[in-house]
């Protein structure tokens, strides 16, 4: 089951394993045969490839030769392959460098975004057991629109989770979860920006309460962390975020969204050695001896690593500024052009993704049914019944054509001429 629910369940007429294996045309071919049935790169651009430089391809096709050259080098043995691990640890120095990190942060590299959250959550949940051992039931307060990974991980864990309501403004209602702080509470977190409306929660005034509850205050950066100093450095403000505000312990940010690496690349950051400890574990109660890993998973590839490596040093600083630029650019291009169709409105949201809503009344997903039939791709929101799309440093040719189909779509909903019925087949 994928993001959209939709599965492919065929059936076979006979096996699929060869019993002698094939020559390596055929094997390729094979692929080739997979990829042609996939979405255009271009077209496609954000929700199905992730981020992926669309304007800057040079960018992408090195990431790619790095992850190749790298893709069978396990990190879990990093420590016996002196150039894998040597390379780690410049990433997760450029890491502290790009996003501004004190020298006392520690940076551990993760599969993505909500293995960083998970490890973030871990750190507070093992350092409260510590401190206050006679909790009868730890418990985290986030706000209601953090994403749904911290949900899964209390579901794995038995962890309480509460889910506060929003502000007026679609941001974390600062004094409501301070009251829904008890002795349990662990753990408060914020987004910076939150998935479903592109908006930065206040971070500081949820900082402040942390503190004065002498509790874990985590940061969602997954999505704008390796965006918001570049946007900054382009000349546009942003909410403060990260460790210049006092409370915060910890931050994740993702390297395969606007670090540009290949997937599967996240960061988690802590303020200090001390809280690093609290994530840190080695188990050591079987035959071999010590295990430990940098998060939770155990084999992984250092493919990953070596794209952001690549990819960091080729743009560099100028370049992430310059790809930071473009993305206003398209920002306000696709504002301008979503604006002009007649009953749509963009929100205003502080950084990505982009939120539009259709003409009231409108079902969008009858809407994104006839986009998704043009070739165009966006996600839906649910509460309320919002369209977004990602911001990438994409070419003028991809925001047009999502804005002219969104331009034809929009009438023929209107008429009944497009239903939900178009989106059917991905659901």
């Amino acid at each position: 089951m994928g993001y959209f629910g939709a599965g492919e369940e065929p059936r076979f007429d006979s096996d699929l394993f060869p019993k002698q294996g094939l020559d390596e045309k055929a094997v390729m071919d094979g692929l080739e045969a997979f990829e042609k049935k996939d979405l255009d790169r271009i077209v496609g651009h954000s929700i199905v490839y992730g981020v992926q430089l669309m304007s800057h391809m040079d960018a992408a096709r090195i990431a790619k030769q790095a992850n190749m050259m790298f893709v069978r080098n396990n990190m879990l043995y990093k420590e016996l392959q002196p150039g894998t691990l040597r390379m780690s640890v410049e990433v997760k120095r450029m890491i502290k460098e790009m996003l501004g990190h004190p020298d006392s942060a520690r940076v551990r590299l993760t599969s993505g975004g909500s293995e960083s959250l998970y490890c973030a959550i871990n750190a507070a949940y093992q350092w409260f057991r510590q401190e206050r051992p006679r909790a009868r039931e730890p418990e985290i307060v986030v706000p209601y629109s953090i994403h749904g990974s911290i949900s899964k991980w209390c579901h794995y864990t038995g962890i309480r989770l509460k889910r506060v309501q929003l502000g007026d403004d679609y941001r974390a209602d600062v004094a409501a979860m301070d009251r829904a702080i008890t002795k349990d509470t662990f753990f408060i977190a914020g987004s910076a920006p939150c998935w479903p409306y592109g908006l930065y929660d206040d971070i500081e005034g949820l900082a402040r309460g942390a503190e004065k509850h002498g509790i874990w205050m985590h940061v969602d950066a997954c999505l704008g962390g390796f965006l918001a100093p570049f946007i900054e450095k382009a000349g546009r403000r942003l909410p403060a975020r990260d460790f210049r505000v006092p409370g915060v312990r910890s931050i994740s940010a993702d390297l395969h969204k606007y670090g540009y690496a290949c997937k599967p690349l996240s960061s988690i950051s802590f303020r200090t050695e001390e809280w690093a400890r609290y994530h840190d574990f080695t188990a050591s109660d079987w035959p071999d001896g010590p295990y430990s890993t940098e998060a939770i998973m155990g084999s992984t590839t250092a493919g990953s690593v070596a794209s952001a490596w690549a990819v960091m040093k080729f743009l560099g600083e100028d370049g992430y500024v310059e790809l930071a630029k473009r993305c206003l650019e398209v920002r306000r291009r696709y504002i301008e052009g979503i604006n002009s169709v007649d009953g749509v409105k963009c929100w205003e949201t502080d950084l990505t993704p982009l939120v539009f809503q259709v003409p009231e009344g409108m079902d969008i997903f009858a809407v994104i049914g006839g986009l998704f039939e043009r070739k165009v791709y966006c996600l839906p929101g649910f509460q309320p019944p919002l369209i977004k799309i990602l911001v990438d440093p994409v070419t003028d040719e991809v925001v047009d054509r999502f804005v002219d189909s969104l331009r034809e779509v929009v009438p023929l909903v209107e008429r009944g001429e497009i239903t939900i019925e178009s989106v059917r087949p991905y659901l």
